[in-house]
């Protein structure tokens, strides 16, 4: 039944899936197969206690065990579900590593010929065993990738700045270069729904109260400006 559970087609991420050619194995889904095991092995041993009303030294040690085994499955398990590092690079270099398949940047022939899930003949490269090239933190790619993932972050802080000037820039210039009562209170209504909107899409480690401030403050902002240009 477990088997059957973790392999079943319609799963959308099963144990094993041959895909247009394209074969892997899914750790995570190896893991659930490890806790429900796990459980069973627990609920036997509470099911003894129960049928007994005893909990002799023997039992005892083999529910420790089981149990630690539980948790340290639950902890591996947390680790596989969250990010394993703060660090673009490392965690997609162990996030990837959560899968063993025949293609993709960590491609797993060898693996999977060993393991009799692929023909020989499929495995056509020279050398079809793949160890990773990737060092961590202070190796000599590091540099390299902590520059790049510095410059993206850098460029989303600069896109966000030239936001929040033109979010600022283009009603006033709206407003003053066509006066009118209706332009002023248009373009406001427009740019504050216009705004609150996008800081909601973007800022999605952001509370409500957080975005709800900061439109707030947008709008104060507008409002003074027309107050004083009418």
């Amino acid at each position: 039944m477990l088997a059957g559970a973790a392999l079943e087609k319609r799963k959308i991420a099963p144990l094993y899936e041959d895909l247009n050619g394209k074969r892997m194995i899914r750790l995570r889904t190896l893991q659930y197969m490890v806790i429900y095991d796990l459980q069973r092995v627990i609920a036997g041993q509470v099911r003894k206690i129960y049928s007994t009303s005893s909990a002799p030294p023997e039992l005892m040690e083999k529910v420790r065990r089981t149990m630690k085994h539980y948790v340290c499955a639950l902890r591996d398990l947390k680790y596989m579900l969250e990010a394993p590092s703060q660090h673009d690079a490392v965690c997609k270099f162990l996030i990837n590593r959560l899968y063993i398949g025949d293609s993709g940047p960590f491609a797993e022939s060898a693996v999977l010929t060993d393991a009799g899930f692929l023909e020989s003949q499929e495995s056509r490269k020279p050398n079809p065993f793949h160890l990773p090239n990737y060092t961590g933190y202070g190796g000599h790619n590091f540099s390299r990738q902590t520059a790049e993932q510095e410059a993206g972050e850098f460029l989303s802080r600069l896109r966000m700045a030239l936001f929040g000037g033109l979010s600022l820039i283009a009603p006033m210039l709206i407003m003053r270069l066509h006066p009118t009562l209706l332009t002023e209170l248009v373009t406001t209504s427009v740019f504050i729904l216009a705004v609150g909107i996008i800081l909601a899409w973007y800022m999605r480690d952001a509370q409500k109260r957080d975005i709800l401030a900061a439109t707030a403050t947008y709008a104060a902002v507008l409002v003074v400006f027309v107050g004083t240009t009418s």
